[in-house]
Protein backbone atom coordinates (compact mmCIF):
# COMPACT_ATOMS: atom_id res chain seq x y z
CA UNK A 1 0.00 0.00 0.00
CA UNK A 2 0.99 3.48 -0.59
CA UNK A 3 -0.29 7.04 -0.31
CA UNK A 4 0.37 10.35 -2.04
CA UNK A 5 -0.16 13.47 -0.55
CA UNK A 6 -2.20 15.30 -2.75
CA UNK A 7 -1.98 19.14 -3.33
CA UNK A 8 -5.37 20.55 -2.10
CA UNK A 9 -4.59 24.19 -2.75
CA UNK A 10 -4.13 22.77 -6.94
CA UNK A 11 -8.11 21.71 -6.45
CA UNK A 12 -9.08 24.74 -4.82
CA UNK A 13 -7.51 26.97 -7.34
CA UNK A 14 -8.91 24.62 -10.18
CA UNK A 15 -12.15 24.97 -8.69
CA UNK A 16 -11.92 29.17 -8.16
CA UNK A 17 -10.47 29.18 -11.75
CA UNK A 18 -13.61 27.48 -13.14
CA UNK A 19 -16.38 29.36 -11.27
CA UNK A 20 -14.40 33.09 -12.85
CA UNK A 21 -14.72 31.64 -16.30
CA UNK A 22 -17.78 32.57 -16.93
CA UNK A 23 -16.94 36.07 -15.87
CA UNK A 24 -13.48 36.31 -17.94
CA UNK A 25 -15.91 35.41 -20.63
CA UNK A 26 -18.27 37.53 -20.26
CA UNK A 27 -15.68 40.67 -19.92
CA UNK A 28 -13.51 39.83 -23.19
CA UNK A 29 -15.91 41.53 -25.25
CA UNK A 30 -15.59 44.66 -23.26
CA UNK A 31 -11.78 45.21 -23.45
CA UNK A 32 -11.64 43.98 -27.22
CA UNK A 33 -13.75 47.65 -27.82
CA UNK A 34 -11.78 50.97 -27.43
CA UNK A 35 -12.46 53.41 -24.46
CA UNK A 36 -14.77 55.27 -26.45
CA UNK A 37 -17.43 53.22 -28.13
CA UNK A 38 -17.81 51.99 -24.59
CA UNK A 39 -18.52 55.37 -22.73
CA UNK A 40 -20.41 56.43 -26.04
CA UNK A 41 -23.04 53.17 -25.57
CA UNK A 42 -22.74 54.12 -21.92
CA UNK A 43 -24.52 57.11 -22.12
CA UNK A 44 -26.75 56.17 -24.44
CA UNK A 45 -28.58 53.36 -22.28
CA UNK A 46 -28.33 55.81 -19.24
CA UNK A 47 -30.45 58.44 -21.09
CA UNK A 48 -33.18 55.46 -21.77
CA UNK A 49 -33.04 54.54 -18.28
CA UNK A 50 -33.48 57.72 -17.25
CA UNK A 51 -36.44 58.56 -19.80
CA UNK A 52 -38.23 55.85 -18.54
CA UNK A 53 -38.08 56.29 -15.30
CA UNK A 54 -39.16 59.83 -15.91
CA UNK A 55 -42.49 58.33 -17.65
CA UNK A 56 -43.31 55.88 -14.73
CA UNK A 57 -42.98 58.83 -12.15
CA UNK A 58 -45.59 61.13 -14.09
CA UNK A 59 -48.13 57.93 -14.35
CA UNK A 60 -47.53 57.41 -10.83
CA UNK A 61 -48.37 60.73 -9.53
CA UNK A 62 -51.48 60.91 -12.26
CA UNK A 63 -52.84 57.75 -10.72
CA UNK A 64 -51.89 60.17 -7.16
CA UNK A 65 -53.63 62.80 -8.17
CA UNK A 66 -56.95 60.86 -9.63
CA UNK A 67 -56.84 59.02 -6.49
CA UNK A 68 -57.23 61.74 -4.08
CA UNK A 69 -59.76 63.55 -6.32
CA UNK A 70 -61.97 60.61 -5.71
CA UNK A 71 -61.22 60.85 -2.26
CA UNK A 72 -62.84 64.05 -1.97
CA UNK A 73 -65.56 63.13 -3.64
CA UNK A 74 -66.62 60.16 -1.70
CA UNK A 75 -66.29 62.37 1.09
CA UNK A 76 -68.84 64.76 -0.03
CA UNK A 77 -71.16 61.55 -0.93
CA UNK A 78 -70.61 60.20 2.42
CA UNK A 79 -72.24 63.51 4.44
CA UNK A 80 -75.33 63.44 2.08
CA UNK A 81 -76.05 59.92 2.42
CA UNK A 82 -78.60 58.45 5.26
CA UNK A 83 -78.51 54.76 5.01
CA UNK A 84 -75.56 53.29 7.81
CA UNK A 85 -74.76 49.87 4.80
CA UNK A 86 -73.75 52.59 2.03
CA UNK A 87 -71.82 55.27 4.97
CA UNK A 88 -69.69 51.86 5.59
CA UNK A 89 -69.48 50.74 1.96
CA UNK A 90 -68.06 54.50 0.88
CA UNK A 91 -65.93 54.37 3.69
CA UNK A 92 -64.18 51.28 2.93
CA UNK A 93 -63.59 53.03 -0.61
CA UNK A 94 -62.03 55.85 0.95
CA UNK A 95 -59.27 53.43 2.79
CA UNK A 96 -58.79 51.47 -0.29
CA UNK A 97 -57.99 54.69 -1.68
CA UNK A 98 -55.72 55.81 0.65
CA UNK A 99 -54.12 52.43 0.94
CA UNK A 100 -53.14 52.49 -2.84
CA UNK A 101 -52.06 55.90 -2.76
CA UNK A 102 -49.49 55.16 -0.05
CA UNK A 103 -48.37 51.96 -2.34
CA UNK A 104 -47.90 54.50 -5.09
CA UNK A 105 -45.81 56.88 -3.40
CA UNK A 106 -43.45 54.01 -1.98
CA UNK A 107 -42.92 53.20 -5.38
CA UNK A 108 -42.52 56.92 -6.47
CA UNK A 109 -39.66 57.04 -3.88
CA UNK A 110 -38.05 53.94 -4.72
CA UNK A 111 -38.12 54.92 -8.77
CA UNK A 112 -36.62 58.09 -7.53
CA UNK A 113 -33.69 56.80 -5.22
CA UNK A 114 -32.26 54.06 -7.34
CA UNK A 115 -33.79 51.30 -5.32
CA UNK A 116 -31.84 51.95 -1.96
CA UNK A 117 -32.79 49.99 1.26
CA UNK A 118 -33.89 52.77 3.18
CA UNK A 119 -35.08 49.89 5.95
CA UNK A 120 -32.17 50.86 8.02
CA UNK A 121 -33.38 54.47 8.46
CA UNK A 122 -36.25 53.40 10.47
CA UNK A 123 -36.10 53.91 14.18
CA UNK A 124 -38.88 51.01 14.20
CA UNK A 125 -37.47 47.90 15.06
CA UNK A 126 -37.96 44.79 12.98
CA UNK A 127 -40.84 42.39 13.09
CA UNK A 128 -40.48 39.67 14.14
CA UNK A 129 -40.50 36.65 11.80
CA UNK A 130 -43.92 34.94 11.52
CA UNK A 131 -42.55 30.71 10.57
CA UNK A 132 -46.10 30.47 9.41
CA UNK A 133 -46.03 33.41 7.12
CA UNK A 134 -42.54 32.48 5.64
CA UNK A 135 -43.77 28.66 4.95
CA UNK A 136 -47.02 29.77 3.28
CA UNK A 137 -45.11 31.84 1.02
CA UNK A 138 -42.90 29.17 0.05
CA UNK A 139 -45.41 26.50 -0.32
CA UNK A 140 -47.92 28.70 -2.23
CA UNK A 141 -46.83 27.98 -5.69
CA UNK A 142 -46.78 24.22 -5.33
CA UNK A 143 -50.29 24.81 -3.99
CA UNK A 144 -51.23 27.22 -6.34
CA UNK A 145 -50.15 24.31 -9.41
CA UNK A 146 -52.39 21.86 -7.51
CA UNK A 147 -55.11 24.18 -7.20
CA UNK A 148 -54.95 24.90 -11.06
CA UNK A 149 -54.52 21.70 -12.06
CA UNK A 150 -57.37 20.57 -10.27
CA UNK A 151 -59.59 23.24 -10.72
CA UNK A 152 -62.13 21.80 -13.57
CA UNK A 153 -62.96 18.81 -11.72
CA UNK A 154 -63.63 21.05 -8.68
CA UNK A 155 -66.09 22.62 -10.04
CA UNK A 156 -67.80 20.18 -11.96
CA UNK A 157 -67.97 18.86 -8.48
CA UNK A 158 -69.14 21.79 -6.77
CA UNK A 159 -72.12 22.10 -9.01
CA UNK A 160 -72.74 18.58 -8.86
CA UNK A 161 -73.13 18.94 -5.02
CA UNK A 162 -75.23 22.72 -5.78
CA UNK A 163 -77.83 20.83 -8.32
CA UNK A 164 -78.19 18.12 -5.45
CA UNK A 165 -78.89 21.15 -2.80
CA UNK A 166 -81.20 22.92 -5.07
CA UNK A 167 -83.15 19.64 -6.19
CA UNK A 168 -83.60 18.82 -2.33
CA UNK A 169 -84.55 22.62 -1.46
CA UNK A 170 -87.51 22.20 -4.13
CA UNK A 171 -88.59 19.03 -2.39
CA UNK A 172 -88.94 20.83 0.58
CA UNK A 173 -90.28 24.12 -0.85
CA UNK A 174 -93.04 22.11 -2.53
CA UNK A 175 -93.98 20.15 0.51
CA UNK A 176 -94.52 24.25 2.53
CA UNK A 177 -96.22 25.55 -0.54
CA UNK A 178 -99.16 22.11 -0.57
CA UNK A 179 -99.34 22.68 3.58
CA UNK A 180 -99.85 26.40 3.20
CA UNK A 181 -102.47 25.60 -0.04
CA UNK A 182 -104.16 23.30 2.39
CA UNK A 183 -104.94 25.98 5.10
CA UNK A 184 -106.00 28.21 3.24
CA UNK A 185 -108.85 26.56 1.85
CA UNK A 186 -110.06 26.48 5.09
CA UNK A 187 -112.27 29.49 6.75
CA UNK A 188 -110.46 31.88 8.57
CA UNK A 189 -110.66 35.96 9.26
CA UNK A 190 -109.63 38.62 6.84
CA UNK A 191 -106.71 39.08 8.54
CA UNK A 192 -105.24 35.62 8.63
CA UNK A 193 -106.23 35.25 4.75
CA UNK A 194 -103.79 38.23 4.09
CA UNK A 195 -101.17 36.56 6.37
CA UNK A 196 -101.51 33.15 4.47
CA UNK A 197 -101.78 35.29 0.96
CA UNK A 198 -98.35 37.06 1.54
CA UNK A 199 -96.63 33.75 2.65
CA UNK A 200 -97.78 31.56 -0.57
CA UNK A 201 -96.29 34.50 -2.94
CA UNK A 202 -93.09 34.90 -0.14
CA UNK A 203 -92.56 30.83 -0.74
CA UNK A 204 -93.17 30.88 -4.51
CA UNK A 205 -90.92 33.69 -5.20
CA UNK A 206 -88.29 31.43 -3.22
CA UNK A 207 -88.88 28.37 -5.25
CA UNK A 208 -88.69 30.31 -8.63
CA UNK A 209 -85.33 31.63 -7.20
CA UNK A 210 -84.46 28.05 -6.46
CA UNK A 211 -85.58 26.38 -9.30
CA UNK A 212 -83.79 29.50 -11.57
CA UNK A 213 -80.73 28.76 -9.49
CA UNK A 214 -80.88 24.91 -10.68
CA UNK A 215 -81.55 25.75 -14.53
CA UNK A 216 -78.04 28.35 -14.28
CA UNK A 217 -75.99 25.09 -12.13
CA UNK A 218 -77.35 22.33 -14.89
CA UNK A 219 -76.65 24.64 -17.73
CA UNK A 220 -73.08 25.45 -16.28
CA UNK A 221 -72.51 21.81 -15.59
CA UNK A 222 -73.67 21.07 -19.16
CA UNK A 223 -70.99 23.57 -21.04
CA UNK A 224 -68.21 22.69 -18.73
CA UNK A 225 -68.61 18.94 -19.62
CA UNK A 226 -69.26 19.96 -23.11
CA UNK A 227 -65.39 21.68 -22.83
CA UNK A 228 -64.08 18.44 -22.55
CA UNK A 229 -61.32 17.99 -24.65
CA UNK A 230 -60.20 14.13 -26.45
CA UNK A 231 -57.85 12.59 -24.04
CA UNK A 232 -54.78 12.49 -27.06
CA UNK A 233 -55.33 16.41 -28.00
CA UNK A 234 -55.26 17.07 -24.57
CA UNK A 235 -52.15 15.10 -23.98
CA UNK A 236 -50.38 16.54 -26.45
CA UNK A 237 -51.33 20.28 -25.40
CA UNK A 238 -49.49 19.10 -22.10
CA UNK A 239 -47.28 17.39 -23.58
CA UNK A 240 -46.52 20.49 -25.23
CA UNK A 241 -46.64 23.13 -23.27
CA UNK A 242 -44.19 20.46 -20.34
CA UNK A 243 -41.35 20.45 -22.86
CA UNK A 244 -41.29 24.56 -23.38
CA UNK A 245 -41.25 25.10 -20.12
CA UNK A 246 -40.80 23.36 -17.50
CA UNK A 247 -39.45 20.21 -19.23
CA UNK A 248 -36.70 22.43 -20.26
CA UNK A 249 -36.20 23.70 -17.02
CA UNK A 250 -35.58 20.17 -15.87
CA UNK A 251 -33.53 19.19 -18.77
CA UNK A 252 -31.40 22.12 -18.54
CA UNK A 253 -31.19 21.33 -14.55
CA UNK A 254 -29.93 17.47 -15.41
CA UNK A 255 -27.34 19.28 -18.14
CA UNK A 256 -26.01 21.49 -15.41
CA UNK A 257 -25.54 18.35 -12.95
CA UNK A 258 -23.71 15.97 -15.25
CA UNK A 259 -21.73 18.64 -16.20
CA UNK A 260 -20.71 19.48 -12.51
CA UNK A 261 -19.99 15.11 -11.89
CA UNK A 262 -17.83 15.16 -15.13
CA UNK A 263 -15.49 18.08 -13.31
CA UNK A 264 -15.41 16.44 -10.13
CA UNK A 265 -14.30 12.91 -12.21
CA UNK A 266 -12.14 14.80 -13.71
CA UNK A 267 -10.40 16.39 -10.78
CA UNK A 268 -10.68 13.15 -8.99
CA UNK A 269 -9.11 11.11 -12.21
CA UNK A 270 -6.05 13.37 -12.23
CA UNK A 271 -5.43 13.00 -8.31
CA UNK A 272 -5.77 9.40 -8.96
CA UNK A 273 -3.26 9.39 -11.86
CA UNK A 274 -0.49 11.77 -9.62
CA UNK A 275 -0.90 9.49 -6.82
CA UNK A 276 0.02 6.59 -8.79
CA UNK A 277 2.50 7.96 -10.22
CA UNK A 278 4.48 9.82 -7.72
CA UNK A 279 3.87 6.92 -5.25
CA UNK A 280 4.75 8.96 -2.14
CA UNK A 281 6.06 7.55 1.09
CA UNK A 282 3.47 8.23 3.39
CA UNK A 283 0.84 5.72 2.46
CA UNK A 284 -2.56 5.74 1.32
CA UNK A 285 -4.13 6.38 4.35
CA UNK A 286 -4.99 10.02 3.18
CA UNK A 287 -7.10 8.22 0.15
CA UNK A 288 -10.24 7.31 2.14
CA UNK A 289 -9.99 10.71 3.38
CA UNK A 290 -9.60 12.71 -0.11
CA UNK A 291 -12.32 10.64 -1.46
CA UNK A 292 -14.97 11.31 1.16
CA UNK A 293 -14.20 14.92 0.73
CA UNK A 294 -14.82 14.59 -2.80
CA UNK A 295 -17.68 12.95 -2.28
CA UNK A 296 -18.72 16.04 -0.40
CA UNK A 297 -17.70 18.65 -2.77
CA UNK A 298 -19.37 16.66 -5.27
CA UNK A 299 -22.78 16.62 -3.43
CA UNK A 300 -22.73 20.30 -3.11
CA UNK A 301 -21.12 21.32 -6.60
CA UNK A 302 -24.49 19.54 -8.42
CA UNK A 303 -26.97 20.92 -5.59
CA UNK A 304 -26.08 24.62 -6.34
CA UNK A 305 -25.70 24.10 -9.88
CA UNK A 306 -29.12 22.63 -10.14
CA UNK A 307 -30.68 25.11 -7.55
CA UNK A 308 -28.85 27.99 -9.51
CA UNK A 309 -30.54 26.88 -12.97
CA UNK A 310 -33.53 26.69 -11.58
CA UNK A 311 -33.54 29.88 -10.03
CA UNK A 312 -32.12 31.70 -13.21
CA UNK A 313 -34.99 29.77 -15.01
CA UNK A 314 -37.78 30.87 -12.56
CA UNK A 315 -39.57 28.34 -12.20
CA UNK A 316 -40.95 28.65 -8.82
CA UNK A 317 -42.74 25.75 -8.61
CA UNK A 318 -39.59 23.35 -9.45
CA UNK A 319 -37.29 25.95 -7.21
CA UNK A 320 -39.93 24.96 -4.00
CA UNK A 321 -39.67 21.61 -4.46
CA UNK A 322 -36.12 21.74 -4.27
CA UNK A 323 -35.98 23.69 -1.27
CA UNK A 324 -38.55 21.15 0.42
CA UNK A 325 -36.25 18.31 -0.94
CA UNK A 326 -33.43 20.46 0.85
CA UNK A 327 -34.84 21.30 4.28
CA UNK A 328 -35.89 16.89 4.48
CA UNK A 329 -32.16 16.04 3.54
CA UNK A 330 -31.21 18.94 6.11
CA UNK A 331 -32.93 17.85 8.87
CA UNK A 332 -32.12 13.94 7.95
CA UNK A 333 -28.63 15.33 8.37
CA UNK A 334 -29.19 15.89 11.81
CA UNK A 335 -29.07 12.11 12.70
CA UNK A 336 -26.39 11.22 10.80
CA UNK A 337 -24.19 14.01 11.50
CA UNK A 338 -22.26 12.56 14.11
CA UNK A 339 -22.13 9.15 12.57
CA UNK A 340 -20.15 11.16 9.90
CA UNK A 341 -18.08 12.73 12.29
CA UNK A 342 -17.04 9.66 14.02
CA UNK A 343 -16.57 8.22 10.60
CA UNK A 344 -14.27 11.30 10.24
CA UNK A 345 -11.72 10.66 12.73
CA UNK A 346 -11.26 7.07 11.37
CA UNK A 347 -10.19 8.39 8.29
CA UNK A 348 -7.92 10.71 10.11
CA UNK A 349 -5.90 8.13 12.39
CA UNK A 350 -7.77 9.37 15.62
CA UNK A 351 -10.70 6.96 16.44
CA UNK A 352 -10.57 3.90 18.67
CA UNK A 353 -9.52 1.56 15.12
CA UNK A 354 -6.39 1.97 13.25
CA UNK A 355 -4.44 0.77 10.38
CA UNK A 356 -1.96 -2.25 10.92
CA UNK A 357 -3.09 -2.98 14.27
CA UNK A 358 -4.86 -6.11 15.65
CA UNK A 359 -8.73 -5.78 16.70
CA UNK A 360 -11.06 -9.00 18.11
CA UNK A 361 -14.35 -9.62 16.32
CA UNK A 362 -16.90 -12.29 17.43
CA UNK A 363 -13.90 -13.43 19.12
CA UNK A 364 -11.50 -14.34 16.03
CA UNK A 365 -8.44 -11.98 16.31
CA UNK A 366 -7.79 -9.63 13.06
CA UNK A 367 -5.64 -7.41 11.10
CA UNK A 368 -6.74 -4.01 9.79
CA UNK A 369 -5.50 -3.56 6.09
CA UNK A 370 -7.40 -0.56 5.44
CA UNK A 371 -9.16 2.09 6.20
CA UNK A 372 -12.28 3.29 3.84
CA UNK A 373 -15.26 3.14 2.61
CA UNK A 374 -15.22 -0.36 3.38
CA UNK A 375 -12.78 -1.56 6.09
CA UNK A 376 -10.44 -4.73 5.04
CA UNK A 377 -10.07 -7.21 7.87
CA UNK A 378 -7.66 -10.29 7.38
CA UNK A 379 -6.86 -12.93 9.78
CA UNK A 380 -3.29 -13.91 8.05
CA UNK A 381 -3.82 -17.61 9.27
CA UNK A 382 -7.68 -18.06 7.77
CA UNK A 383 -8.62 -17.84 4.88
CA UNK A 384 -10.66 -14.79 3.15
CA UNK A 385 -11.47 -11.12 3.84
CA UNK A 386 -14.09 -9.36 5.99
CA UNK A 387 -15.07 -6.32 4.34
CA UNK A 388 -17.12 -4.11 6.77
CA UNK A 389 -18.41 -0.46 6.53
CA UNK A 390 -16.67 1.99 8.35
CA UNK A 391 -19.76 3.23 10.66
CA UNK A 392 -19.53 -0.44 11.60
CA UNK A 393 -15.71 0.40 13.13
CA UNK A 394 -16.85 2.93 15.53
CA UNK A 395 -18.37 0.44 18.09
CA UNK A 396 -14.89 -1.66 18.17
CA UNK A 397 -11.23 -0.80 19.26
CA UNK A 398 -7.62 -2.10 18.01
CA UNK A 399 -4.40 -2.41 19.42
CA UNK A 400 -0.84 -3.11 18.26
CA UNK A 401 -0.46 -5.88 16.92
CA UNK A 402 2.31 -8.47 18.76
CA UNK A 403 3.66 -11.51 18.11
CA UNK A 404 0.62 -13.28 19.65
CA UNK A 405 -0.58 -16.16 16.98
CA UNK A 406 -3.47 -15.15 14.85
CA UNK A 407 -5.33 -18.69 15.36
CA UNK A 408 -4.41 -21.97 17.82
CA UNK A 409 -3.78 -24.02 14.37
CA UNK A 410 -3.49 -24.11 10.91
CA UNK A 411 -4.76 -27.15 7.60
CA UNK A 412 -2.85 -30.19 8.37
CA UNK A 413 -2.44 -30.02 12.47
CA UNK A 414 -3.69 -32.73 14.82
CA UNK A 415 -5.95 -31.73 17.40
CA UNK A 416 -7.85 -33.26 20.62
CA UNK A 417 -10.96 -32.19 20.28
CA UNK A 418 -12.80 -30.47 23.82
CA UNK A 419 -15.05 -33.85 24.17
CA UNK A 420 -11.52 -36.04 23.54
CA UNK A 421 -11.75 -37.13 20.01
CA UNK A 422 -8.76 -36.95 17.66
CA UNK A 423 -8.96 -34.77 14.50
CA UNK A 424 -6.98 -33.21 11.49
CA UNK A 425 -7.65 -29.66 10.48
CA UNK A 426 -8.48 -29.67 6.89
CA UNK A 427 -9.59 -26.14 6.23
CA UNK A 428 -10.31 -22.82 8.29
CA UNK A 429 -11.60 -19.95 6.87
CA UNK A 430 -12.75 -16.91 8.27
CA UNK A 431 -16.65 -18.55 8.67
CA UNK A 432 -15.62 -22.01 9.39
CA UNK A 433 -12.72 -24.82 10.37
CA UNK A 434 -13.21 -28.04 8.45
CA UNK A 435 -12.18 -31.27 11.42
CA UNK A 436 -11.82 -34.85 9.81
CA UNK A 437 -12.43 -37.34 13.18
CA UNK A 438 -12.28 -40.65 12.06
CA UNK A 439 -14.22 -41.13 8.84
CA UNK A 440 -16.68 -38.06 8.77
CA UNK A 441 -15.79 -33.88 8.40
CA UNK A 442 -16.89 -32.07 11.25
CA UNK A 443 -17.94 -28.30 10.25
CA UNK A 444 -17.22 -25.66 13.36
CA UNK A 445 -17.84 -22.20 13.22
CA UNK A 446 -14.53 -20.23 13.47
CA UNK A 447 -16.34 -18.31 16.51
CA UNK A 448 -17.39 -21.47 18.77
CA UNK A 449 -14.07 -23.29 17.59
CA UNK A 450 -12.25 -20.38 19.27
CA UNK A 451 -14.11 -20.83 22.19
CA UNK A 452 -13.99 -24.43 23.14
CA UNK A 453 -11.03 -25.66 24.33
CA UNK A 454 -8.89 -28.41 21.84
CA UNK A 455 -5.70 -29.10 22.45
CA UNK A 456 -3.25 -28.44 19.21
CA UNK A 457 -1.00 -31.70 19.42
CA UNK A 458 1.05 -30.93 16.10
CA UNK A 459 2.51 -27.09 17.60
CA UNK A 460 2.48 -28.06 21.78
CA UNK A 461 2.89 -31.89 21.55
CA UNK A 462 1.62 -34.06 24.10
CA UNK A 463 2.82 -36.24 26.86
CA UNK A 464 2.22 -40.12 27.93
CA UNK A 465 2.22 -40.88 31.31
CA UNK A 466 2.08 -44.74 32.30
CA UNK A 467 2.70 -47.57 35.04
CA UNK A 468 4.47 -50.57 34.53
CA UNK A 469 5.28 -53.52 37.29
CA UNK A 470 7.42 -56.39 37.52
CA UNK A 471 7.84 -59.43 40.01
CA UNK A 472 9.16 -59.14 43.65
CA UNK A 473 12.11 -61.61 42.54
CA UNK A 474 13.90 -58.96 40.82
CA UNK A 475 14.39 -56.79 43.71
CA UNK A 476 17.83 -56.63 43.45
CA UNK A 477 18.14 -55.19 40.12
CA UNK A 478 14.75 -53.15 40.69
CA UNK A 479 16.47 -49.67 41.33
CA UNK A 480 19.19 -49.23 38.94
CA UNK A 481 18.78 -51.97 36.24
CA UNK A 482 15.46 -52.17 35.46
CA UNK A 483 14.78 -48.28 34.49
CA UNK A 484 18.19 -48.00 32.50
CA UNK A 485 16.79 -51.41 30.35
CA UNK A 486 13.08 -50.13 29.93
CA UNK A 487 14.23 -46.43 29.19
CA UNK A 488 16.83 -48.26 26.53
CA UNK A 489 14.21 -49.98 25.25
CA UNK A 490 11.21 -47.37 24.79
CA UNK A 491 13.97 -45.21 23.02
CA UNK A 492 14.64 -47.99 20.37
CA UNK A 493 11.21 -48.70 20.03
CA UNK A 494 10.48 -45.44 19.02
CA UNK A 495 13.70 -44.81 16.79
CA UNK A 496 12.48 -48.00 15.11
CA UNK A 497 8.94 -46.53 14.45
CA UNK A 498 10.41 -43.50 13.08
CA UNK A 499 9.83 -41.17 16.06
CA UNK A 500 12.82 -40.96 17.72
CA UNK A 501 13.25 -36.93 17.07
CA UNK A 502 10.05 -36.43 18.35
CA UNK A 503 11.16 -37.28 21.94
CA UNK A 504 12.20 -34.23 23.99
CA UNK A 505 11.81 -36.30 27.19
CA UNK A 506 11.73 -39.84 28.57
CA UNK A 507 12.04 -40.73 32.30
CA UNK A 508 11.55 -44.31 33.55
CA UNK A 509 11.68 -44.11 37.74
CA UNK A 510 11.03 -46.23 40.28
CA UNK A 511 7.76 -45.80 41.61
CA UNK A 512 6.39 -47.70 44.57
CA UNK A 513 6.60 -51.28 45.89
CA UNK A 514 2.91 -52.01 45.20
CA UNK A 515 0.88 -55.21 46.31
CA UNK A 516 1.90 -57.82 44.22
CA UNK A 517 4.54 -56.25 41.71
CA UNK A 518 7.47 -53.54 41.75
CA UNK A 519 5.78 -50.42 39.82
CA UNK A 520 7.80 -47.81 37.85
CA UNK A 521 6.45 -44.53 36.57
CA UNK A 522 6.95 -44.28 32.86
CA UNK A 523 6.39 -40.19 31.68
CA UNK A 524 7.62 -39.44 27.98
CA UNK A 525 6.86 -35.81 26.24
CA UNK A 526 7.22 -35.86 22.43
CA UNK A 527 6.99 -32.49 19.88
CA UNK A 528 3.86 -32.28 17.08
CA UNK A 529 5.75 -34.58 14.83
CA UNK A 530 4.02 -37.21 16.76
CA UNK A 531 1.16 -36.07 16.65
CA UNK A 532 -0.48 -38.37 14.36
CA UNK A 533 0.52 -41.34 16.03
CA UNK A 534 -0.98 -40.13 19.20
CA UNK A 535 -3.08 -43.17 19.72
CA UNK A 536 -0.14 -45.37 18.51
CA UNK A 537 2.52 -44.20 21.16
CA UNK A 538 1.00 -45.22 24.13
CA UNK A 539 0.95 -49.05 22.61
CA UNK A 540 4.14 -48.39 21.49
CA UNK A 541 5.22 -47.61 25.75
CA UNK A 542 3.77 -50.69 26.73
CA UNK A 543 5.06 -52.66 24.20
CA UNK A 544 8.76 -51.83 24.28
CA UNK A 545 8.76 -52.76 28.24
CA UNK A 546 6.76 -56.06 27.61
CA UNK A 547 9.84 -56.44 24.88
CA UNK A 548 12.00 -55.60 26.85
CA UNK A 549 10.98 -58.07 29.98
CA UNK A 550 10.85 -60.88 27.31
CA UNK A 551 14.36 -59.83 26.55
CA UNK A 552 15.75 -60.20 30.31
CA UNK A 553 14.02 -62.64 31.33
CA UNK A 554 11.86 -60.52 33.71
CA UNK A 555 8.69 -61.63 34.99
CA UNK A 556 5.34 -59.82 34.76
CA UNK A 557 3.28 -60.19 37.79
CA UNK A 558 -0.42 -60.53 37.75
CA UNK A 559 -3.35 -60.72 40.26
CA UNK A 560 -4.20 -64.13 41.90
CA UNK A 561 -7.43 -65.35 43.86
CA UNK A 562 -7.47 -68.17 46.46
CA UNK A 563 -10.35 -69.13 47.58
CA UNK A 564 -10.11 -71.42 51.13
CA UNK A 565 -13.04 -73.13 52.72
CA UNK A 566 -14.09 -74.70 56.22
CA UNK A 567 -16.73 -77.25 57.15
CA UNK A 568 -17.38 -77.62 61.07
CA UNK A 569 -20.29 -80.10 62.39
CA UNK A 570 -21.58 -78.57 65.68
CA UNK A 571 -24.44 -80.66 67.37
CA UNK A 572 -26.92 -83.48 65.75
CA UNK A 573 -30.76 -83.14 67.17
CA UNK A 574 -31.24 -86.82 67.21
CA UNK A 575 -35.29 -85.77 67.74
CA UNK A 576 -35.35 -83.48 64.24
CA UNK A 577 -32.39 -85.33 62.68
CA UNK A 578 -31.40 -82.16 61.29
CA UNK A 579 -28.07 -81.44 60.70
CA UNK A 580 -26.25 -77.72 61.15
CA UNK A 581 -23.36 -76.93 59.39
CA UNK A 582 -21.58 -73.68 58.92
CA UNK A 583 -19.19 -72.79 56.11
CA UNK A 584 -16.20 -70.16 56.16
CA UNK A 585 -14.17 -68.80 53.65
CA UNK A 586 -11.41 -66.96 53.17
CA UNK A 587 -10.14 -64.96 49.98
CA UNK A 588 -5.92 -64.34 49.99
CA UNK A 589 -4.34 -62.70 46.86
CA UNK A 590 -1.04 -63.95 45.78
CA UNK A 591 1.03 -63.30 43.27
Amino acid sequence: MFTIEFPLHLVHNALRALTLLPLLIACLPAQAHTQDTVSVEQIAGADTKRQSAIGNLENIQLSIESKRNSIVELRKQLKLLDDPTEQQETEQKIERYKSDIQELQRSFEYIVLGGINLSILADEPDQRMDWRVELEEIIRPLLSTLKEITAKPRQADGLRRAIEQREDQLKIIAKAIDSINIIRQMPATPEVSGALDQMMVEWEQRRDDTQRELEISRFRLGDLESEHTPWRTSAGEAIAEFLGGRGLTLLLAVIAGLVAWMIARGLLALYWRWLYRTRSDTGITRAPLVLYGYRLILATFIVVTIVLVLYVRGDVLLLTLAVIALAGFALSLRQTLPRYAAELRLLLGVGPVRERERLMLDNVPYHVESLGIYTILRNPALEGVIRLPLHGMNALASRPASTEPWFPCEPGDYLQLADGSFGRVLRQTVEIVEVAVRDTTVLISTKDFLSQNHRNLSRDGFGIACTFGIDYRHQAISLDTVPRRLQEAIAARFTQEGLGEAIRELMVEFKEAGTSSLDYQIYIILDGHAAKAFFKTQRMVQRACVDCCNQEGWTIPFTQVTVHASHDTESHDGDSGNRSSDITGAITTTS
